[in-house]
């Protein structure tokens, strides 16, 4: 018979008691409040309201941070791992997006050019810090696999 005891305190308790990662390190200097209000939908349209465009942003940059190559093994691993499902801004317990959700919100998210304001944005900030100068201009000709046909 199997038998599971309560836990005395709750995840997110848990989770304060754990020391930063790197991942969380990085969400909390990256602002994406513009860009989430600029996707967020209108509290009076009708139809499914989906999940919050700021977790749905967390998760593609912890997809980046974290390494995983394709948006399906990101699903996966918001399935598998309650830890990065918190991170992101996901319920612990809850569901999470299915991968044609992530298509979605990637061509939403395409579609704007706040992405662009926000990596500026970094460089600037990080220029004030000294980790970076701006003498230097480099270009990456690395060719890249693609799946897709290519668009005229």
């Amino acid at each position: 018979m199997y038998i599971r005891q309560m836990s005395l305190i709750s995840f997110e308790e848990i989770m304060e008691f754990q020391q930063e990662t790197k991942l969380e390190m990085i969400l909390s200097q990256i602002d994406v409040s513009k860009i989430a209000n600029k996707l967020r939908k209108s509290s009076n349209s009708k139809g499914p309201k989906g999940y919050e465009p700021t977790t749905m942003i967390y998760a593609l940059i912890a997809m980046q941070v974290e390494k995983i190559q394709t948006i399906k093994d990101l699903v996966l691993n918001l399935k598998q791992n309650p830890i990065l499902r918190y991170y992101c801004g996901f319920e612990v317990l809850g569901k999470v997006p299915s991968e044609s959700t992530f298509s979605r919100f990637l061509d939403k998210l395409c579609e704007t050019d706040e992405l662009e304001k926000i990596f500026h944005e970094l460089v600037l900030h990080a220029k004030e810090l000294n980790i970076i100068h701006g003498e230097h201009v480099s270009i990456d000709s690395i060719k890249l696999d693609s799946y897709e046909a290519a668009k005229p």
